[in-house]
């Protein structure tokens, strides 16, 4: 058996339409999972199951299903929850990815609702869903929950400051959960991804200037790709990973770990901000 097979688990991962999210789903589908895709677009969600089930389905069984949450509803957490584990019976695999970013420019600048709506988001939505779905992969004998932060959470980060606060909690909370869950067999890891080309980073990725910055600042002169975190999540939640909890996985190019300068020119700052406009949206 491989190291990385995920047959007969049950994962379900938010965020999961676009991007990064939809780059876990798909691996985490393709290495023998079945998945339960989420976003706040109830016919995104149903595509994207439909389209997980042409791909990898056999004998009409399903592998993917969709179910809509709005983390912004707590009571709407608790009711997805319970439509996810009806979905296939189990759970065996969490992976929080949703995120927002509505606000990027200098911290004293940050409006104070918007600071609490990246906090809520990134953090305690994370964490209620953390509270909701523990019960059930508790019942499996134990499996492994995976939240994605980012390397902005991890290094100073001009114009991010509530972002970067709000995941470097997120790594952190991994940590705690991992303490404190060890005795119910739940693993608790987090992905701390560096640039990734996806839906939101487009308006980036389009911006010339803006990726010659961005990818000087990459020791591996490149931008990550979905499939990489995709690799990190599935190594976390397999048993190549069973040995492994209260970890951040940094998957940045050796963007922080190296630390090369950052090369002077463009300044991406208007580029992220019209890519932060599409996370936000979808």
């Amino acid at each position: 058996m491989s190291l990385f097979d995920l047959t007969g688990k049950v994962a379900v991962i938010t965020g999961a339409t676009k991007g990064i999210g939809r780059g876990i789903a798909e691996q985490m589908t393709a290495h023998g999972a079945r998945v339960v895709v989420s976003s706040r677009n109830a016919e995104d969600c149903s595509a994207f199951a439909a389209e997980l089930d042409t791909r990898y389905g056999k004998d009409g069984a399903p592998v993917a299903k969709g179910a809509t949450c709005d983390l912004d509803d707590l009571a709407d957490i608790q009711r997805f929850a319970e439509d996810a584990i009806e979905a296939f019976g189990s759970v065996d695999i969490l992976v929080c990815n949703a995120a927002v970013l509505p606000f990027i420019g200098p911290s004293v600048q940050t409006p104070p609702d918007t600071f609490t709506q990246i906090l809520n988001t990134n953090i305690h939505h994370n964490f209620r869903l953390v509270q909701a779905l523990r019960p059930a992969i508790a019942a499996q004998g134990g499996g492994s929950i995976v939240l994605v932060g980012s390397i902005a959470g991890h290094a100073p980060s001009p114009n991010l400051m509530a972002y970067a606060a709000a995941k470097a909690g997120v790594s952190h909370m991994a940590r705690c959960l991992a303490d404190e869950l060890v005795g119910e067999k739940i693993r608790v890891n987090c992905v701390a991804p560096g640039f990734i080309r996806s839906f939101s980073s487009a308006p980036v990725v389009a911006d010339e200037q803006a990726m010659v910055h961005i990818v000087g600042s990459v020791p591996l002169k490149r931008i990550g790709e979905p499939e990489d975190i995709a690799g990190a999540a599935i190594f976390l939640s397999s048993r190549a990973g069973s040995y492994v909890t209260g970890a951040t996985i940094l998957v940045d190019g050796g963007r922080l770990q190296l630390s090369p300068p950052s090369p002077a020119g463009h300044d991406p700052t208007s580029a992220l901000r019209a890519s932060a406009e599409r996370l936000n949206k979808n």
